[in-house]
């Protein structure tokens, strides 16, 4: 028993060091394409795009839980986006008559003559609503059927070719649109979707740095070093431009955005028919700094629950390419932490029953807590490399440090936090079951894997 326990402990580490590597390899080819998008340059054409003609309209979607100040304000911020032809769609997913009435006095609503094309089956629409003010909003009001299904309602009732996704949880700047259109009318239509966005800035105190880190690493991997091999998925904070054609020809919505990017990925390579959807690491929209714990908590297990349901849905949604775009984040999302923390269980309870031997405790923190500090410095070291324009050095020098106490008791905190929303995600995906259709060009193709 005792050499058993010893080996399997062994092989963890190794594992776990595996992982890291992999991980350590994932963020310098990031680096490495911040650096070489850095050095080709962009042009800014907001001011000519804002008058243009040209610019296709866009559809910004918000689907708000409820009729709270913030719902009402993050409707506002996006009537407030800088664009030429910029329409907001707002769906109410079976809303009481108190909230409705919050809304109408809002915006000043009243009924639309404007019919909601069905593309994508969802609850009954029970009325359409525009505002009598000089503004473009489109208020939908439907049946309950859930947040996935009222995704799909407002995909429905957009009448742009192009639809925005801004994460209600971000900081983004007036002229994002802008700045996101520009890449689509630089080429053809093989660019799908632009995703785009910033870490969260670096604010004070531990728990901020320490999602600040997270952050950082999900921005350099799931952003830049997935888009060198044309596997952009988005991130927390991130925002995103999507053909409606492309969206449509998906499915719609399953989930979250990093599930219909999945899909995406899936129908395109299926049909085997040319595609990009790009990576633009500009300053337009960044993830807001956790200020508590509970902040940080409700990222991680967000985030986290989102990998899962999408893991395993892969099949459905991107056919026999699912795994290989999720492969990564599978091993450092779902696969460490569980790894992990039962390396730790056995090699304590091995350390006090006299089963494992000191050397191997420390190789197993080695290939855990440090490695994991040397990926998080890493990560700030390579970003400066990428991107030399640190506006404040000593907060950059304290998230730098911040890798030591991140990585000696939160990181053990994380892992239990990931686990639990990779189970939670796991469970969803249950629940949902069989509700939404798969398209014919994904499931055609679609293997078990």
């Amino acid at each position: 028993m005792a050499l058993v326990v010893s080996v399997a402990v062994q092989l963890m580490a190794i594992g776990l060091f595996a992982i890291g590597i992999a991980e350590f390899l994932s963020l310098l080819k990031g680096a490495l394409v911040l650096r070489r998008i850095a050095r080709a340059g962009t042009h800014n054409y907001t001011a000519v795009l804002l008058k243009s003609p040209l610019v296709p309209p866009v559809s910004t979607i918000a689907v708000p839980p409820d009729a709270s100040p913030e719902s009402i304000r993050f409707a506002r911020r996006l009537l407030e986006l800088h664009f030429g032809r910029n329409e907001v769609v707002v769906v109410l997913d079976g809303p009481p008559e108190s909230e409705m009435a919050v809304w109408h006095e809002e915006f000043h609503l009243c009924p639309s003559a404007r019919t909601v094309r069905g593309n994508l089956p969802t609850a009954p629409v029970r009325g359409v609503y525009e505002s009598k003010d000089p503004i473009r909003i489109v208020v939908i009001e439907k049946d309950k059927g859930g947040p996935v299904d009222a995704w799909n309602a407002a995909v429905n009732a957009c009448s742009s070719p192009v639809i925005g996704f801004l994460d209600p949880a971000s900081d983004f700047q007036p002229d994002i649109l802008l700045r996101l259109i520009q890449p689509m009318l630089e080429s053809t239509d093989e660019i799908i979707a632009v995703c785009s966005g910033v870490p969260a800035p670096i604010g004070m105190g531990l728990t901020a740095r320490f999602g600040a880190l997270q952050s950082l690493r999900d921005w350099m991997t799931r952003g830049a070093a997935f888009s060198d091999s044309n596997q952009t998925l988005p991130f927390p904070g991130s925002a995103a431009l999507v053909r409606r054609s492309s969206v449509l020809e998906a499915g719609g919505f399953t989930a979250g955005l990093l599930e219909l990017f999945l899909r995406l990925h899936g129908v395109a390579l299926t049909a085997r028919k040319p595609y990009h959807i790009l990576f633009v690491p500009e300053p337009i929209t960044q993830a807001r700094t956790p200020v508590t714990r509970a902040d940080l908590y409700q990222q991680v297990r967000r985030d986290q629950q989102e990998i899962a349901s999408a893991f395993f849905r892969r099949v459905s949604l991107a056919g026999p390419f699912g795994w290989r775009v999720l492969r990564s984040l599978f091993y450092s999302r779902a696969l460490r932490p569980w790894l992990e923390t039962l390396a730790y269980i056995l090699a304590i309870a091995g350390l006090v029953l006299g089963w494992v031997n000191l050397p191997t405790v420390l190789f197993l923190l080695l290939a855990t807590v440090g490695m994991g500090i040397v990926l998080s410095m890493a990560a700030v070291v390579l970003r400066e490399l990428a991107e030399p324009n640190s506006p404040d050095d000593r907060r950059m020098a304290a998230l730098f440090f911040a890798a030591i106490p991140e990585n000696l008791g939160y990181r053990q905190l994380r892992n239990l936090w990931l686990i639990a929303g990779f189970r939670a995600g796991s469970q969803e995906k249950a629940n949902r079951g069989k509700e939404t259709q798969v398209p014919p060009a994904v499931s055609a193709a679609s293997p078990s894997l």
